[in-house]
C-alpha cells in the first residue's frame, strides 16, 4: 500500500514538471560523459541508490523499488524503451537509463537534475543497468 501511494505522489507531482526541465532530458551531444573505474561507480551507484539524502523528499531510489517494486515489464528491456511514466509526463517515447535517472531526480526526488558529466549521474546509471535491472529480470 505505502508503495502505491508512493507512486500516485510522484505521478501527481510530476504533473507540475515544467516544459523546461522536461527538455533538460536529452543529453547535448557536447555534453562529457563522467568516466571512471567501474567497479568504484558500481559502488558508488549502490550507496546513492539506498541514500535518502540523495534527494529532497527523504526517499532513496531504493524505497520505492525494493524487490523490484514500481518497476514494469518494459524494465527487462534493453534500454532505451518506453516508459510509460515517462512519455505520459514529458512526451518521451523512448529513454534511456540515465535519462530515466535524471527523470526520477526531480520526481519522486523532488531534486534537481544531476550534472550530465558527474559521477553520481555515471554511478547511477551503471548501478540501474547493470545490477537493478538484472536483478529484476533474474527476479520476474
Amino acid at each position: 500500500m505505502k508503495l502505491k501511494i508512493l507512486a500516485l505522489i510522484a505521478v501527481i507531482g510530476l504533473a507540475g514538471c515544467n516544459d523546461e526541465a522536461l527538455n533538460k532530458f536529452v543529453r547535448q551531444a557536447d555534453s562529457p560523459v563522467y568516466s571512471g573505474d567501474r567497479s568504484d561507480l558500481l559502488a558508488y551507484g549502490e550507496q546513492l541508490w539506498n541514500d535518502p539524502s540523495l534527494g529532497n523528499s527523504g526517499l532513496a531510489c531504493g524505497t520505492c523499488h525494493a524487490g523490484g517494486a514500481a518497476f514494469n515489464e518494459s524494465f527487462k528491456q534493453p534500454y532505451p524503451h518506453l516508459v510509460a511514466m515517462a512519455k505520459d509526463m514529458s512526451g518521451l517515447t523512448s529513454i534511456d537509463a540515465e535519462q530515466m535517472v535524471q527523470f526520477c531526480m526531480l520526481q519522486p526526488m523532488q531534486a534537481e537534475m544531476l550534472a550530465w558529466d558527474s559521477k553520481e549521474l555515471a554511478a547511477l546509471t551503471l548501478y540501474v543497468e547493470k545490477v537493478v535491472q538484472v536483478e529484476f529480470i533474474k527476479q520476474h
